[in-house]
């Protein structure tokens, strides 16, 4: 943005790449953000510690952990604040395909960064952001200063101020982002909780912030550029110099504009009106990268800490039907778990005989999609103790938790259109043989010593370490062994998969 500065072609359509995936990420950022619009610094926090609520609506966390009347109940899809599809991508209460946008926005920006760090060093333009003296920093006071009393400081290249900026967004920053993005994959608390950067509230604050900061460098880049003339620093960026044409400027600029914008409205409109079309399409590629990087990563041995949070929110409503109505009124006494499907033996297990099962006990933390956590002690039955008792066929790939949750909330006047025939009456969720065998794996009966609470998914709930919260189905009343799910729903692998466009299968970030 000074005189004598030429930008090599390379950095030209980096800068470019850059300004679109920076854009998608932000509006599908957002949209994460919204579905638990809070921030806090500790994994166990209590509402009250939140530290910023963004939106304008507070949501009572008054709640009877006993209670079956679910249209009293208190939950945090109630705190949900839907975002604009304007400002966000694609808006509507859509946190599954706002995933699957930042997932797409973050590989984008990442290589495009990577590619640009790397033409940097080997073409020697590092020179230009990377500070060689501590004379930078009284330097960039002083244009600080300038800036201030609304005055241009000339210099030959970028100013101190300006290089100090533009070393802490490319160096400092950006890391920040990724960082702490991949820090609240639940894998890595899984592997190391004792972690201090495992904090997953803490680096969910952390990412917020560096969210503002990238917003407040955008405001202050454009304003400056402005104020150093603004076809002209526009030139040196889209032609290479100044001295470039202004008309093919200013033609190639709103280009450039138009197209970012017009990809952000069909982003939007595909996504909200082919859902199923759009979340297949963006699946390719960045399913089995996830996969690939953190499906391995399993579990410590050891509880994650000593204690649990004095606090544990609940999501979504106990079921309402009479069947389990009738279970709820004789304390679940006569509710067996069926295990069959690809399997030498069929079992129709009492809670006497799951009682009577090893027992496993641990305390970890469980995290939401949404992006709350709390930690909890949680008690049962190993699920590879069941798994050895009906001895799952070879083609066995699945298992499938079937429950007695019919999600009512969203089938009466619920504002999803897709609750249809090819979506099961009640809700599922499909794991993998892998993540059912590891040690942390059961179907917990208790939490924090006591008996399962009607609200956390009493008699019986799947508990998984590694994973989101979303997977791991209430309610449980049957397990299915099966070689695949496409015959399933409409083959995501869960119900929220099939109606909500969450991330299938795999929920391991």
């Amino acid at each position: 943005m000074t005189s004598g500065l030429e930008y090599p072609w390379w950095l030209r359509i980096t800068h470019w790449f850059n300004f679109f995936f920076i854009i998608l990420l932000f509006r599908s950022g957002y949209e994460i953000l919204m579905s638990h619009p809070k921030l806090y610094w500790s994994d166990d926090a209590k509402p009250s510690d939140v530290w910023l609520r963004v939106g304008d609506e507070e949501r009572t966390t008054d709640f009877d952990k006993e209670a079956i009347d679910g249209e009293d109940l208190w939950a945090a899809e109630d705190e949900i604040d839907p975002p604009s599809s304007l400002i966000s991508l694609p808006g509507r209460d859509a946190i599954g395909m706002g995933r699957h946008w930042h997932f797409w926005g973050a590989i984008g920006w990442i290589v495009c960064g990577v590619l640009y760090v790397g033409a940097l060093l080997i073409s020697g333009e590092w020179t230009r952001f990377v500070p060689t003296s501590l004379e930078i920093f009284p330097q960039a006071w002083d244009a600080l200063v300038a800036y201030a009393q609304l005055q241009i400081p000339h210099t030959e290249g970028y100013n101190a101020l300006q290089q100090l900026t533009y070393f802490g967004v490319i160096f400092v920053l950006s890391p920040l982002m990724i960082l702490t993005g991949i820090f609240q994959a639940p894998v890595f608390r899984a592997k190391f909780p004792d972690w201090f950067g495992t904090n997953r509230q803490f680096n969910r604050s952390l990412h917020f912030i560096g969210f503002v900061a990238f917003n407040i460098f955008l405001f202050v880049h454009v304003a400056l550029v402005a104020a150093h003339g603004f076809w002209a620093e526009m030139g040196k960026i889209v032609l290479g110099s100044e001295a470039a044409s202004t008309e093919l400027t200013i033609a190639l600029t709103l280009l450039g504009v138009a197209i970012v914008i017009g990809f952000a409205g069909f982003a939007t409109w595909i996504s909200l009106k082919r859902p199923y079309r759009t979340q297949n399409a963006l699946e390719i590629g960045v399913d089995p990268l996830l996969k690939g990087l953190f499906h391995h990563v399993s579990f410590v041995e050891g509880d994650d800490r000593p204690e649990a949070s004095e606090f544990a929110r609940v999501n979504g409503k106990p079921p309402r039907n009479d069947e389990y109505r009738t279970h709820f009124e004789n304390d679940f006494e006569d509710w067996t778990i069926t295990v069959d499907g690809l399997v030498e033996n069929e079992l129709e297990l009492t809670p006497e005989e799951i009682r009577e099962m090893d027992k496993q006990e641990h305390i970890t933390r469980h995290d939401c999609i949404q992006g709350w956590t709390y930690y909890a002690k949680w008690g049962g039955v190993p699920l590879s103790a069941i798994m050895d008792r009906c001895e799952p066929h070879e083609d066995a790939e699945w298992l499938v938790f079937w429950t007695l949750d019919e999600k009512w909330e969203y089938s009466e006047d619920g504002p999803f259109e897709e609750v249809d025939d090819n979506v099961p009456e009640f809700y599922y969720e499909a794991i993998r043989m892998d993540k059912a065998r590891e040690p942390r794996s059961i179907l917990a009966y208790e939490m924090n010593d006591d008996n399962l609470p009607i609200a956390h998914g009493a008699p019986y709930r799947l508990r998984i370490e590694s994973q989101l919260g979303y997977k791991m189905a209430k309610w449980v009343t049957r397990i299915e062994f099966v070689e695949d799910f496409e015959d399933i729903g409409k083959g995501y692998g869960g119900w929220r998969d099939d109606v909500l466009h969450y991330y299938p299968n795999s929920a391991d970030i």
